[in-house]
């Protein structure tokens, strides 16, 4: 694969799938674009560079959108999730300071969104992409965020509308809720992450954490929502795919609500896996075997 542009808003869970993206392409200089979401971006943005410098630094880097498409926050950081800095306070020990941002975004013709909409919309202004993996919606399933909405989607459903109305010719993949709540990691299953080098032993560390502060009365286990977004974007034949339009709702009680409308331009949306549990453990091989 061509290098990409990532947007992410890191979060615990979108550095294991920045570091699944470095495993699957070594050699790629991607652009990760920093975006708010799991927190406000001067955070995601410092932890996006700190994750560059200490695992990526081939990859370039550019500070994304720090508001919604209406300019208004709707719903509270989820500090519960990621901590009060996006990541429980385990960063690891890197040097960002000759990290600069880019200017304008990449002409790259592949995008992973693994944050709100805000900045693809922007990127479609510009660019002519080919390929796009969406991580957001809950389509058959109650969302995260509100019982309707899916936490992506929610903070800026304005522009996840604009995008699902306006992205034709474009491979669009959608990877929501109904497919990353089957893929999980345990305790156990992290506790056996061998600390082989340093990548291994800051995720497992990372992860750790999370068990440890995290309110299990929500979810027992470590989900990997981004990360099966990236796989996903790599082998698309571990999924049963749909092929339908998107329509976001905007107004309401189920503002953020992504519901299916053959009337929108067509996606392809993940809504089964082949084997979720096999999908789990290649993703973990892939991050932490040498």
């Amino acid at each position: 694969m061509k290098n990409i542009t990532v947007i992410s808003d890191p979060g615990i869970d979108d550095l294991v799938a920045l570091a699944l993206l470095h495993k699957l392409n070594t050699n790629a200089k991607n652009c990760l674009v920093s975006a708010f979401g799991n927190a406000p971006e001067k955070i995601t943005a410092q932890n996006a560079k700190e994750y560059i410098s200490f695992v990526s630094p081939g990859w370039q880097f550019m500070h994304g959108s720090s508001t919604p498409f209406n300019n208004k926050f709707e719903h509270p950081w989820p500090e519960y999730f990621h901590g009060p800095d996006g990541v429980w306070g385990i960063h690891p020990a890197a040097d960002i300071s000759g990290i600069d941002s880019l200017k304008v975004f990449p002409n790259n013709k592949g995008v992973i969104s693994l944050a709100p909409l805000t900045d693809v919309n922007k990127i479609l202004k510009g660019n002519r992409l080919s390929k796009i993996t969406v991580m957001g919606g809950a389509i058959n399933i109650e969302g995260n965020e509100t019982p309707f909405a899916e936490t992506n989607i929610a903070f800026d459903p304005d522009s996840a509308r604009h995008f699902f109305s306006q992205c034709l010719n474009i491979n669009v993949r959608v990877v929501p809720l109904d497919v990353t709540r089957k893929v999980f990691w345990t305790k156990d299953i992290v506790n056996k992450i061998p600390e082989l080098n340093k990548l291994n032993i800051w995720i497992k560390e990372l992860l750790l954490t999370w068990f440890d502060k995290y309110n299990h009365d929500r979810e027992k286990d470590f989900n990997l929502h981004d990360p099966l977004a990236v796989y996903l974007s790599y082998f698309p034949k571990q999924a049963v795919w749909t092929k339908s339009g998107i329509e976001v709702i905007i107004k309401g009680k189920r503002r953020g609500q992504t519901i299916l409308n053959e009337d929108k331009p067509v996606c392809s949306i993940a809504l089964d896996l082949k084997n979720a549990a096999a999908v789990s453990e290649k993703i973990y091989d892939l991050i932490f075997a040498e």
